[in-house]
Order: structure tokens, then sequence, then C-alpha cells
């Protein structure tokens, strides 16, 4: 709680450099962590902090927050669900890459033949329009 006072306390123009240092060095602290313990590398691994947090933060969640906001909010996901909602996301990813590269050439025909009617059509006014002059 105390670097949120620091970063809001140096708000003056001279110290933006400082507040720059200070946001740049936690951002640099969070990414580090985070690759330290294993979010950005193997689905594996970001399952198993993923059951590390769920662990460690459920019991505060229950004792520190009170039964009726508890009864009212959905219960946090278990690893498992977590991992097949990943691995479905990821797939539906792939697939739809897929499908749009797959159409592309389909695409890119449409779009030629948009643009070479609008030009023919513009030809043809231009020449027209010659004509009667």
């Amino acid at each position: 709680m105390s670097i949120v006072r620091l970063v809001h306390s140096l708000r003056s123009r001279e110290d933006t450099l400082s507040r720059f240092a200070i946001k740049s060095t936690l951002v640099g602290g969070i990414v580090y962590y985070s690759i330290q313990q294993g979010l950005w590398s193997k689905s594996e691994d970001s399952v198993q902090l993923y059951g590390r947090l769920y662990n460690n933060v459920t019991p505060y969640i229950k004792d520190n927050i009170p039964k009726k906001v508890i009864n009212e909010l959905p219960p946090l996901p278990s690893t498992s669900d977590l991992s097949n909602s990943v691995k479905s996301s990821w797939n539906k990813g792939v697939i739809a890459s897929m499908k749009f590269l797959s159409e592309t050439p389909t695409y890119v025909t449409n779009g030629v033949q948009s643009i070479s009617k609008i030009l023919k059509g513009y030809i043809e006014q231009q020449s027209v329009s010659e004509k009667n002059q």
C-alpha cells in the first residue's frame, strides 16, 4: 500500500521521471515474478500456478469476505475446469484462424472483382463525359 501512496505523492510535473521509474519497476517486477512462477511457460506450469493460487487465496476469501457476498459470487473454477476452458478456447482460435486462411483466396478474389467493377464504372463515366464535351 505504501508504494501506491508514493506514486500518488509524485504527481507533480518535476517528478514524472520518478513516477515512470517506479511504475516501470513495478511492472517489470510483476512480469519477472509471473515468468518465474511459470505463468508464461508450458500450460501444465500455468495450471500448477493456478492451483497454488487457488489453494492460497481460497481460505482468505472464505475467512475475510462476508457470507452473504460469498453466497452471491460463483465459486472459483477448479484447475481441471480452467484447463479445459483454456484448451477449448485455444482450439477455437486455431480453428477460426485456419478457416480464415483457407477462405483468404475467396476474399481476395471478391475484393479484386469489386475493385475492377468500380474502376470499370469510373472509366465508363469518364469516357461518356469526355464524349459529351
